[in-house]
């Protein structure tokens, strides 16, 4: 009998440790933690009662539920209505979460995230729902810095974009401008022998008018003359149109073969390269059709050979030789270049594509020419443009896709 009163003592002991640590644990929790039945709150720890600003739990439990809701929650939802789902939800599923902003007692805006879980005893919370109730003030705080923080990035970056385009646009204009003077350069060359001729011819024609007697002799000297004047214009008219092609905008790409947009880059820049006795050797393994922005390869191709020349000129190089060649390889067309000009220093190899750097020791080079050719090359036609040295000298290789449909 004292055995089985002892049982009895440890058995009604257990339950009331238990019963004390589930108190302590209802009363101290950091979350709000309350019992609903038949839609009223009937009991509530201490939590609730600090989140909305009440002295005492009786004066909390006398206010109805939809005091402490306004009228609508943030989606244009009425709070009664949507209440009443949430609760029906609950005793349907067994449980339901969502986020609810209340009013303290002082009408202040409170954001809740709610958990309901329904009780499942048959006997004694029949019908009950447990409810806990975390402050989420916060949380949304938070989210809401980061999203105008995120909102102040977009138009940041948006604002980056813009500058680097319009940077990117003056480049543009400044490498073109640079290239202007290269080109006026070529031009003077380009004119330079035809004129002289013009300029002889019409000297010899007034000797001639002065000295020959003879009319048919001085007829048919006039008249050859005239012919090769005619001859020397129409070179010159040829220059006039080369040099207008390469400054034409292009807005569409045309199907080109490879060897075109080389010829013409080798037209504009042969005299200046006869003056400087620079001789260029072509070997083209391919002349295949590539879609590109021609007249955009032409001034890519220029740069690359006038970095050339300028580079020979420099250096005091006595034999000065480019070798031009095409080839095919892995879906691509390539163009290689490559001269004897001793070639770029290893710790320069990486940085000749950044805009403004320039190698040439007295600063006459606006550092724009390379890193046109990258950009022309790389984002206008999604290609690769490479550079290595060689036992003598330099090869710029430009990779272009033989199915390119790059705009």
């Amino acid at each position: 009998m004292e055995i089985f009163f002892l049982i009895i003592v440890v058995i009604l002991l257990f339950f009331v440790i238990q019963q004390q640590l589930y108190k302590d644990m209802y009363n101290y929790s950091s979350d709000g933690i309350s019992i609903i039945s038949n839609n009223r709150v009937v009991d509530c720890n201490k939590k609730i009662l600090e989140l909305f600003k009440y002295d005492s739990k009786k004066e909390f439990l006398l206010i109805h539920p939809l005091k402490l809701s306004p009228p609508f929650q943030p989606d244009g939802s009425f709070s009664h209505k949507k209440a009443s789902d949430m609760m029906k939800e609950a005793q349907k599923k067994g449980n339901c979460k969502f986020e609810w902003v209340f009013l303290t007692k002082d009408e202040e805006e409170k954001n809740i995230e709610i958990d309901i879980i329904k009780l499942k005893s048959r006997f004694f919370f029949k019908n009950r729902l447990f409810m806990i109730w975390r402050d989420i003030d916060k949380r949304i705080e938070a989210e809401e810095k980061l999203k105008k923080l995120n909102e102040n990035l977009e138009k940041v970056i948006e604002h980056k974009i813009k500058k680097n385009k319009e940077q990117e646009r003056m480049l543009f204009i400044q490498s073109k401008q640079a290239q202007m003077g290269e080109m006026l350069s070529m031009i003077a060359h380009q004119w330079r022998q035809p004129l002289t001729s013009i300029s002889s011819s019409v000297i010899d024609m007034k000797m001639k008018i002065i000295l020959e007697s003879d009319k048919e002799k001085l007829i048919d000297y006039i008249s050859y003359e005239l012919e090769d004047i005619e001859k020397l214009t129409q070179t010159l008219t040829n220059t006039v149109d080369d040099f207008k092609d390469f400054y034409k905008p292009t807005k569409k790409m045309s199907n080109t073969t490879i060897t075109t947009p080389i010829k013409k880059a080798f037209r504009i820049i042969e005299k200046s390269f006869d003056y400087y006795d620079i001789t260029v050797n072509f070997h083209f393994d391919t002349d295949s059709s590539i879609s590109m922005f021609e007249s955009e390869i032409v001034q890519a191709i220029l740069s690359v050979l006038q970095n050339a020349k300028e580079n020979f000129l420099q250096k005091n190089i006595e034999n000065k030789v480019i070798n031009i060649s095409t080839n095919e390889a892995n879906n691509y067309t390539n163009i290689i270049i490559c001269d004897n000009g001793k070639g770029i220093k290893d710790k320069y190899l990486d940085k000749i594509f950044i805009p403004y750097f320039s190698t040439k020791e007295k600063k006459n080079g606006t550092g724009l020419g390379l890193y046109m050719v990258s950009k022309i090359i790389q984002e206008r036609h999604n290609g690769i443009i490479s550079v290595k040295n060689t036992d003598d000298g330099v090869c710029f290789t430009i990779s272009l896709k033989k199915d390119n449909n790059f705009e």
